[in-house]
């Protein structure tokens, strides 16, 4: 299966978990460390806007990006995907 779809294959997952329509397990993903500052610029996004796009709450955005905090679980795997293929998040989120 081809990389791309792997990953929409998760997001759709997890997506489901947020809605409560599935209940996952826990799981355990190597997935090395992100940059979340880079991956905002890279899209010439505000903090404020990067955060509503994509349903992080702004402080948990600013202390990422100040290394305070370091994103995991599901919110690392949507960082990964946001930084590959945000056309897909956002065609998911306003699904």
């Amino acid at each position: 299966m081809p990389r791309h779809s792997n990953i929409v294959k998760a997001l759709n997952e997890v997506l489901e978990d947020v809605k409560g329509k599935t209940n996952l397990t826990e799981r355990s993903v190597d997935i090395e460390d992100v940059d979340v500052y880079q991956i905002r610029q890279k899209y010439k996004l505000t903090q404020f806007e990067f955060a509503k796009t994509f349903g992080f709450s702004l402080r948990t955005l600013q202390q990422w990006e100040q290394r305070r905090r370091r994103p995991h679980g599901a919110a690392l795997v949507l960082l990964k995907v946001v930084d590959y293929a945000p056309d897909v998040v956002n065609k998911a989120l306003h699904h």
